[in-house]
């Protein structure tokens, strides 16, 4: 930090008309220890700078020289430049980016947190590389007074743990989290708490961001990844909870779907590996057709699109960039790399759909 203190201290007591000598009676220091600091060849012991700086009517920072807009306002810019980074998926310049602003403002937690969060986002899915973010997201818990910035944190915690596939300590964080039914989300909709234009919006967000909640625990309730063992559902059974999430999802959503044209995709993928699992392999191309349709509305869709339907009527959609690769890039490492798809890989429909994703990758 490049301040003149001396002179800043000097400039103060002028301004107060007050000699050296009546600043020291003040203070109850020496006149010659105020000359000292006023010429830079000496500083006040740290225990004088919150007097000082409420005898002049200043904070701290003031005192310092610190312009805290200033500081605010390059904090801010490195937050907006960040995520910028981290939209286009550039792992190392944005990680590298939030460790230089740490280091020039050491202990700011808004800037930990968000070194935190993309030492998680870009982990290499090593144990052992959620070690930092966890250790950094204990820091800032240790003395921060931000109900919602403790919040963000925990939930970092969270999906650190579940990271390390620690699922008891995730839990443990996890139910440290608010009720949903004592969300801010929940409060300020269910009492209709903003008005005009903005209540409307706002209603919106949250039939959108109520759909996402509730469709991802009908996914967990479904294990539509299979990786729950205690999950015995048939597959007749879980085909058709998907099927009902593809409809809430048209409901929602409308035929413009934009971003959600991705979920759709996967949604049609999976229902297509339910079947080939069956040996039914006339519905499995149906859906791996549905599923490429959408993967194509997917890519068409600009990041600046507005849903059209009822419900999210004039929301803008979310960007491309929020996904790290294409449902086609997705597609194809399916095809090519498991197992599974050899029952159908000499099929002509299989060789003719994996032709078409193949062009679209390349």
């Amino acid at each position: 930090m490049d301040i003149n203190l001396g002179e800043k201290l000097k400039s103060l007591r002028k301004k107060r008309d007050l000699t050296q000598e009546q600043l020291a009676e003040y203070l109850g220091v020496s006149f010659q220890a105020v000359s000292k600091w006023e010429t830079n060849a000496a500083y006040p012991d740290i225990s004088l700078f919150p007097i000082l700086a409420n005898f002049y009517g200043v904070t701290t920072d003031e005192l310092l020289g610190v312009d805290v807009t200033k500081a605010k306002e390059k904090v801010q810019a490195y937050i907006e430049e960040i995520n910028s980074l981290q939209l286009r998926w550039k792992d190392e310049e944005t990680i590298a980016l939030c460790r230089k602003a740490c280091l020039e403002f050491p202990g700011n937690q808004e800037l930990m947190f968000n070194l935190a969060v993309q030492l998680r986002w870009f982990s290499d899915g090593s144990p052992e590389s959620y070690d930092e973010p966890i250790a950094i997201c204990k820091k800032i818990l240790e003395d921060c007074t931000d109900t919602e910035l403790r919040t963000s944190v925990t939930v970092t915690l969270v999906g650190c743990y579940h990271g390390k596939d620690d699922k008891a300590t995730a839990l443990e964080y996890a139910e440290k989290l608010p009720l949903t039914g004592y969300s801010r989300q929940v409060i300020i909709g269910s009492f209709a708490l903003k008005e005009g234009k903005e209540g409307l919006t706002y209603a919106q967000w949250l039939i959108k961001y109520f759909y996402e909640l509730l469709t991802k625990n009908i996914e967990v309730y479904a294990d539509v990844n299979c990786r729950n063992p205690e999950q015995k559902m048939p597959f007749e059974d879980r085909i058709a909870i998907i099927d009902q999430i593809l409809q809430l999802q048209s409901i929602i959503y409308g035929d413009n779907m934009c971003d959600q044209h991705f979920d759709a995709y996967e949604y049609n993928r999976i229902i297509a590996a339910c079947y080939l699992l069956m040996e039914r392999q006339d519905e499995m191309f149906d859906y791996l057709e549905r599923a490429f349709v959408h993967a194509e509305k997917y890519a068409a869709y600009k990041d600046s699109d507005e849903y059209t339907s009822l419900m999210l009527r004039g929301i803008t959609a979310e960007p491309h960039s929020r996904w790290s690769r294409s449902p086609f890039e997705d597609m194809l490492d399916r095809f090519t790399e498991q197992e599974r798809y050899d029952a159908v890989r000499n099929d002509p429909r299989f060789v003719s759909l994996l032709e078409r994703v193949t062009a679209r990758v390349g």
